[in-house]
């Protein structure tokens, strides 16, 4: 039921996996307004064996604004790139056999096959798979490959000239270390705050097919807004438990500096500040918290533990740094503590090494590299330890 559980202990590189090589044209125009660019990584258990058929392919449809390209790996099948015709006719373009959706080269190709292709003023991607925050998503189950780390996703986009809009059905990815990776990538980011159950996928798609072919010209900002409109309107359950944000993030930069400033405060002032730090962590929302997943990934609202700090110049440049950020969230009636974005808290010492990954240069977060949160963390997790916190 739920689109995060087969998430293992960290993710790590994936296993090299090769497609025909794909050189993005720069000669051919744009045909369309939009192409939509779907990465359906259905090769694991426990989900759905065929989501093209069985979830998307009666709403999505290229029209006279808008190519729709796909491409599929399941776990019983091989993997094909279609194109999806106007009367929902599914068209094999490339039959690829076994690949391992986890590899950033698959991405990488698959992104410059359809620009290339199917040119468009402006590009939406959706991933499909589970979801992990700070750790990335898409695990390869064939392949044994746990998932894509965010700094693997960025150098994909990256080396493709990124897209308008990435919308990711996948749990927990609206997170501050994974907008911030992707901040040169995309212009708009969409996705759920905490988890994410696939009947919330129905219709969504649908939605923003007709959307993108009767008012092409809208703002990407706009387009995420209405998503985020369709995902609370279509009331798909478990309607209480959902959290949906779009969020800009060309401000994302500006935030990351506000917590930088506010932390590195802390630190410098530790002793005294160390009460109020934890008080406020003790009341702020916990992320993933079913069936014991929450210490897999320990993240935690982010306005929420500012909000709950004492109120100071420094908290408020963060807070507004955040509305800058967030375009528009949703939530359900069980999640009112949560507002759009989250934040990777480890409060202790882990048996999942997080802070190990978190923090390790090799593992590519800029988040954690460009600020003094991980120190922060640091401190926190010690002085929990030496307090028996």
């Amino acid at each position: 039921m739920v689109v995060a559980l087969l998430l293992s202990v960290c993710l790590v590189d994936a296993q090299s996996t090769t497609l025909t090589p794909i050189t993005p044209s720069l000669t051919k125009p744009a045909s369309k307004t939009w192409t939509t660019l779907y990465y359906l990584d259905a090769d694991y258990s426990g989900g759905f064996t065929d989501p093209l058929q069985q979830i998307f392919l009666d709403e999505i449809a290229s029209t006279s604004q808008v190519n729709v390209v796909v491409i599929q790996d399941t776990l019983a099948d091989p993997a094909f790139i279609y194109y999806i015709g106007e009367n929902h006719t599914k068209i094999t373009l490339e039959e690829l056999g076994e690949v391992n959706m986890a590899d950033p080269q698959v991405l990488q190709e698959f992104l410059a096959y359809g620009k290339e292709q199917y040119p468009a003023e402006r590009y939406l991607l959706w991933v499909y798979n589970h979801g992990g925050a700070w750790k990335g998503a898409c695990l390869d189950e064939t392949d044994n490959a746990i998932g894509m780390t965010l700094d693997k996703f960025h150098q994909a986009l990256s080396a493709t000239g990124g897209v308008d809009i990435i919308c990711f059905l996948a749990c927990l990815m609206s997170s501050i270390e994974a907008v911030y990776e992707l901040r040169n990538d995309v212009d708009v980011f969409i996705g759920s705050e905490d988890l994410a159950y696939m009947s919330w996928f129905d219709d969504i798609c649908g939605d923003t097919n007709q959307l993108l072919t009767d008012s092409p010209i809208l703002s990407n900002e706009a387009i995420g807004s209405k998503i985020v409109q369709y995902f609370q309107e279509n009331n798909n359950p478990p309607a209480n438990k959902l959290t949906i944000s779009a969020l800009r993030t060309e401000n994302i930069a500006s935030l990351a500096t506000a917590i930088d400033d506010l932390v590195s405060y802390y630190m410098k002032h530790w002793l005294r500040s160390y009460r109020s730090i934890k008080n406020a962590y003790n009341n702020t929302f916990l992320l993933s918290n079913l069936e014991g997943w929450a210490p897999v990934f320990e993240v935690y609202d982010l306005r929420g533990f500012i909000e709950n700090l004492p109120q100071c110049s420094k908290t408020e440049a963060v807070l507004d740094a955040f509305d800058d950020v967030l375009i528009t969230e949703a939530h359900g009636a069980d999640m009112e503590e949560t507002h759009g974005l989250s934040i990777f808290f480890q409060p202790r010492k882990s048996p999942y090494g997080l802070f190990r990954d978190y923090r390790d240069e090799s593992y590519g977060l800029d988040f954690a590299q460009d600020t003094f949160w991980n120190e922060f963390l640091f401190l926190f997790i010690l002085t929990n330890i030496l307090l028996k916190k």
